[in-house]
């Protein structure tokens, strides 16, 4: 029986991607997570849980030790685990920068040891900063922020391993993720659904009129999963991962406001404040590389995962 390892697999995007593993495949999973953001209980309540498919590994990807535990009998990675708060990286660079980047090539280094097959790398649309829309694999990096260099980072060592010591290596740049099981997360279709349900005003920084690509978790474990088993014909593959359509968060808030009258709550106008540095005005992605060679196709609308994410928060926050 296959057996893989995702770290961070107790955080947002780690327990959904956990989840639809064991509605859709047979792979037993090792689980290494340092618990500074997600949880065991968060761990223990996805769909299908089972100890005798998930070991949990208390650690740290920059720890040797528990990194070489953690890959035990396990023959690809999808390494999740990271600082991903753009504001908290401005603040302090070199923490982002220890996890970020320490963390990723000490886990490629266990990888080659261990001979995993395959290494899949979550990366981000903000190693390419500001750009012509839309964005894709072939335009120039720029980031705005340290977050954005270290994942430009993380993906610059994918390549560089797979280079140098043969391990296939795929790196994943996401756009803005939102879903169920977002417990703890900050980005802005949960911090505003938490802030309305807390009786909040939610604020948006800047005009309102900055765009986001929003891409649902099943679609991002979608990609994962087919990053971790499609046949590749490059020892190192980047991918843009997202929907290709692009909403301002003035249209986001007002989707959110209606669905949410319409279950009864009342919501506030939004309030404005002064946009903050280092985060990009426009994104979206061409995603068309993803659909050619990952046979990747995004299923959720935004009104649709919207509607499931309000109502998990409904029910479980």
């Amino acid at each position: 029986m296959e057996r893989l390892l995702i770290t961070g697999g107790c955080g947002f995007i780690g327990t959904n991607l956990i989840e639809y593993l064991l509605d859709r495949t047979d792979v037993d999973i090792n689980v290494l997570d340092d618990l500074s953001q997600g949880k065991i209980e968060y761990l223990k309540s996805v769909e299908g849980y089972s100890e005798d498919r998930i070991k949990f590994i208390e650690g740290d990807v920059r720890n040797e030790e528990d990194v070489s535990a953690a890959l035990e009998n396990c023959e690809k990675v999808i390494h999740l685990a990271a600082q991903t708060d753009v504001i908290d990286s401005v603040e302090d660079p070199q923490n982002d920068a220890d996890i970020n980047i320490m963390g990723t090539i000490n886990l490629l280094n266990e990888s080659v040891e261990s001979s995993v097959k395959r290494f899949v790398f979550a990366s981000s649309a903000a190693p390419l900063g500001e750009q012509d829309m839309p964005i894709h694999e072939d335009k120039v990096p720029q980031p705005l922020a340290p977050y954005g260099a270290s994942k430009l980072a993380g993906e610059g060592y994918c390549s560089a391993y797979a280079g140098s010591f043969g391990i296939k290596t795929v790196a994943l740049r996401f756009s803005n993720v939102y879903g169920p099981k977002s417990w703890h997360k900050g980005s802005v279709v949960s911090k505003f659904i938490k802030q309305i349900l807390e009786g909040e005003t939610p604020i948006i920084y800047g005009d309102g009129d900055q765009t986001r690509d929003f891409i649902h978790t099943k679609d991002i474990s979608k990609a994962l999963h087919l990053s971790s088993v499609q046949d590749l014909e490059s020892r190192f593959e980047l991918f843009q991962i997202a929907t290709g359509k692009e909403t301002t968060i003035n249209e986001l808030y007002s989707k959110l406001k209606k669905k949410l009258e319409e279950k009864g709550l009342a919501v506030p106008e939004v309030r404005y404040a002064e946009e903050r540095e280092g985060e990009i005005y426009r994104n979206y992605a061409d995603i068309s590389k993803a659909e050619r060679e990952l046979n990747y196709r995004p299923g959720v609308t935004l009104e649709e995962g919207l509607e499931e994410t309000i109502d998990w928060f409904l029910h479980e926050y």
